[in-house]
Order: C-alpha cells, then sequence, then structure tokens
C-alpha cells in the first residue's frame, strides 16, 4: 500500500504564530512585512509522526521547509551504508532552499526526530519573493557560506580530534542549541540513538556507548530512554579544550 500523505493545513490558520517565529529568522525576517505574510498565507503546514520520513535524498526539490514545532534530522549516507549527520533543524529553522535555488534534487535525506510541524513554501513562489528583497538574498548567500565552513569543520574534526572530543563537541552543540533546563543540567530536547551520535561525530557505536557510559559514571551525563541530559558542561568543555590544545 502506498504511504499516506502527511496532514495537510492551511498556513494562514496559525499566521501569527508563524509569523512570529519567522521574525526571528536571519533571512527571512529580512523581507518586508507583506512579503512574508503573503508567503505565509500561500504555504501549508505538514504535520509528521516521530521518525517519519519527510523527503528522501534524489527527491524533486520544489519545496522550502521551515519547522514550526519539533526536530528535523538532515543526513546522508556513505556508498557503504554509514549515515552522517548533516544538522539538526529545530523550530524557526530552514531547510531545501539549496535544492530550490539551484532546481536539483534533494541532497539529504529528511526525517522527523520527534512530532513536527512544518511550513511548507512554494520554491517558485520561495525565489520569486527573495529576488524583490537584496538583504535576504545576501543573508542566504551567508547562512550557505557558514554551512560550508560547518561541514568542512566536521571533516576536519574527523582527522584531528579524538573520540571523546569529537563526542563532547557535539553534545556541547546540540545542548547549545537545542536542549531546555531541568534541575540537574541541559536536557536535549530529542531522542539520540548512538548511532545517530555516531553520524554526527564519525563514531562507532561501540566507541559512543564506551564514552557515555565512562560519562555517565562519572557524572557528566545522564542516560535515559536515548535521552541525554548533560550534567556537567565544564567538564565536557574542558575536555575538549585540552584535547585541542594537544593538537
Amino acid at each position: 500500500m502506498p504511504k499516506p500523505a502527511p496532514p495537510i493545513a492551511p498556513a494562514g490558520k496559525h499566521e501569527e504564530e508563524i509569523l512570529r517565529l519567522l521574525q526571528g529568522h536571519r533571512f527571512l525576517s529580512r523581507l518586508p512585512r507583506e512579503e512574508l505574510h503573503a508567503l505565509i498565507r500561500q504555504a501549508s503546514v505538514l504535520t509528521f509522526a516521530e521518525r517519519e520520513m519527510v523527503f528522501a535524498q534524489g527527491d524533486a526539490g520544489g519545496t522550502v521547509m521551515v519547522v514550526v514545532e519539533g526536530y528535523v534530522k538532515l543526513s546522508s549516507s556513505t556508498f557503504g551504508g554509514r549515515e552522517v549527520v548533516l544538522e539538526v533543524a529545530g523550530p524557526g529553522a530552514v531547510f531545501g532552499e539549496v535544492a530550490v535555488l539551484n532546481d536539483w534534487t534533494r541532497a539529504a535525506d529528511a526525517a522527523a526526530l520527534s512530532a513536527c510541524r512544518l511550513l511548507t513554501i512554494d520554491g517558485k513562489q520561495f525565489i520569486r519573493t527573495l529576488t524583490r528583497a537584496p538583504e535576504a538574498m545576501f543573508e542566504i548567500i551567508r547562512l550557505l557560506s557558514e554551512r560550508l565552513r560547518s561541514t568542512t569543520e566536521q571533516m576536519t574534526d574527523g582527522l584531528d580530534l579524538p573520540a571523546p572530543a569529537r563526542l563532547a563537541k557535539a553534545l556541547m552543540h546540540l545542548a547549545a542549541l537545542h536542549s531546555h533546563p531541568v534541575k540537574e543540567g541541559l536536557r536535549i530536547d530529542f531522542q539520540l540513538s548512538q548511532r545517530e551520535l555516531g553520524g554526527m561525530t564519525g563514531l562507532t557505536r561501540e566507541s559512543i556507548n564506551k564514552h557515555l557510559a565512562a560519562w555517565r559514571d562519572s557524572g557528566w551525563v545522564r542516560l535515559s530512554d536515548r535521552y541525554v541530559t548533560v550534567l556537567n558542561p565544564q567538564r565536557l568543555q574542558d575536555l575538549l579544550r585540552d584535547h585541542s590544545l594537544e593538537g
């Protein structure tokens, strides 16, 4: 049986909520207010269940997506079948614009890490709107340049940093972007498997398991139902700094 399409709702129904979210975005916030309203009114909101595929590498890339609620994992696979996690997109994040701007197919898989709602903007309308807003166009160029730098850094980390430093850096990054404070520390807001942490760091599941278990026993992290809570971020920062100084 074919997979049922995700539930769709007109974005205008949630216009004020989405407008508040997009006004904090780097390049969408630079659009004139009337242009932003027009994008939202003509867009749709799709709902995805946890772990549901949003799109697959090689799919047609005719829409730009904005995360309204939840988290989406963007990943690719090596020829050997190993997953490489490129980004975790949270509320307010935009993805899929590279395929739209270049008229390419999707270069990565997108899967919901949690139940989520995504604003879906028609690619042609997105491009027409950008061409009328030079400030937004320049900001998207800066953003894409930063993504390229981040990808380069991820590659060099795999060569220069030892395993514990790579894992500490990944957890600190996730805690900074996608966590909320709890009594004991910072809880990362979505479930992460050891395979996915391996996809972020280039480490094996066995290596991830060994270091997380050691840090759990030392009181640096807490592990429960695949959620990670960073209890002692300073120790992770110190570990990363010490290894960087050694390099």
